[in-house]
């Protein structure tokens, strides 16, 4: 006999908890609301399909598509390292030795940081229309012809803007370079 959405609905609201426990169980190194994400997964995918679905035993049906995915989670998980395993190539280091301290930002990082800043601050020099202009076209990929239809603007004074912001952007940011 065919199961029904709104018996589904019911099945899902009368055993979803129990589901989740049971996954749950299943990935005990899990976060907590795994166990419900995948028991929301299986009835999604029973809700999308069309029509009446020819399932025999609900419950069975469930159980087996939720042992399906709880063993696809854990195919995909990656093993974890432990920051006391060995470094290849070392004389006995260990992960923890080379890795920075949470609190310890790598020397990229804060140069990434440090210009992100001066870039910010150099926008805030420009004028509104040559910052809109920059942002649209270096940040946002945004093209000519297109922000001239939007902003009805010829796409000759938009790339006159743009030229006059970034000879400005370039007097800023050699500021902060030197």
């Amino acid at each position: 006999m065919p199961v029904t959405r709104t018996e589904l609905a019911v099945h899902f609201g009368r055993e979803w908890k129990r589901l989740a426990q049971w996954v749950r169980r299943r990935l005990a190194d899990s976060a907590d609301r795994e166990g419900e994400d995948i028991v929301h997964e299986v009835y999604a995918t029973l809700f999308e399909s069309d029509g009446d679905l020819p399932i025999d035993n609900l419950s069975a049906y469930v159980y087996t598509a939720l042992r399906h995915r709880v063993i696809d989670r854990m195919r995909r998980r990656k093993p974890l390292v432990s920051l006391e395993s060995p470094v290849a190539d070392t004389d006995g280091l260990v992960l923890a030795d080379i890795l920075p301290s949470p609190g310890e930002l790598p020397p990229d990082s804060i140069h990434r940081q440090e210009l992100s800043n001066a870039l910010h601050h150099a926008l805030g020099t420009l004028d509104d229309a040559s910052r809109e202009i920059v942002v649209a076209t270096e940040f946002e990929g945004r093209t000519f012809r297109e922000l001239s239809e939007l902003w009805q603007v010829p796409i000759g004074t938009l790339l006159s803007r743009k030229s006059r912001a970034l000879r400005r952007l370039a007097v800023v940011l050699a500021e902060y370079n030197d």
